[in-house]
């Protein structure tokens, strides 16, 4: 899911509890413009959820209400979403939301649909654009999001010859690693995080090498390991991972004006 389904669907818990006087009937109006969910910040232990919202704490003031108060509303609809999976709310009132496997996946098949416009913004057109070997300097940050781009074109071919396949029914729901969780939420969460920073280069440029970084972390075999061994159901959804996170990193880094070499 993306953050402006989030949004939505925010709005819409808001908008039931206001017609059952749960929250006042100026909250049917929706929370207040900007951001609403960020990817939540991982721990030592593990991702403990997928995102986090301020909402309440912002939105509170205008309902007459304390954040907190505001939040467990808020929490107890969400529950009852069918994409939610669990939602906790700290004492500060910041909602933190886990979303049901298969709805945070469901961001692989939106970026492949969308391959040629996701990430690039409003209008843009993907260009190719060409550098010279060895243009950019070893510490460049773009150079190791080029880099993470250049690995997922390996993995993908290297998968593809031993036979897993690209296919639409691959059960996306069964990537639930630590790591493949991480890089479904930054999937989801950078063309917010792009348009959020647009004109300010060195944000957009963290933008683009944070994702590479999760996708140099995730290390789950593509392709099975033993030789003559079967392509497993797990393989083909990784593959698919693989293509989504390389369709973002090109976009990526065209938006930053840098080339995305397939061999480096």
């Amino acid at each position: 899911m993306t953050p402006d389904q989030l949004r939505a669907l925010l709005e819409e818990v808001a908008a039931q509890a206001a017609r059952t006087g749960d929250l006042p009937d100026e909250a049917e109006a929706g929370p207040p413009a900007g951001l609403v969910f960020r990817p939540a910040e991982t721990r030592a232990a593990g991702v403990v959820a997928d995102w986090v919202t301020p909402v309440a704490q912002r939105w509170a003031p205008r309902l007459d209400l304390g954040p907190r108060d505001l939040a467990r509303v808020l929490a107890q609809g969400l529950t009852l979403q069918k994409p939610v999976a669990a939602v906790e709310v700290a004492p500060s009132g910041l909602i933190a939301l886990t979303l049901e496997d298969s709805a945070r996946s469901e961001i692989v098949a939106r970026v492949i649909e969308d391959q040629d416009h996701y990430a690039l913004g409003a209008g843009a057109q993907r260009d190719e654009i060409v550098e010279a070997p060895g243009s950019r300097p070893a510490d460049d940050p773009v150079r190791g999001a080029q880099l993470s781009h250049a690995r997922l074109c390996r993995i993908i071919r290297n998968a593809e010859a031993a036979g897993v396949d690209r296919r639409p029914s691959a059960r996306l729901a069964e990537l639930t690693h630590v790591g493949e969780r991480q890089l479904l939420v930054a999937l989801a969460d950078l063309p917010q995080r792009l348009e959020r920073h647009a004109g300010d280069e060195v944000q957009q440029r963290r933008a683009v090498t944070d994702l590479a970084a999760l996708a140099d972390a995730w290390d789950h075999p593509v392709r099975p390991l033993a030789v003559g061994a079967h392509p497993a159901p797990i393989h083909g959804a990784r593959l698919l991972l693989a293509d989504a996170v390389r369709i973002v990193l090109r976009n990526g880094l065209t938006r930053l004006g840098a080339a995305a070499p397939e061999r480096m």
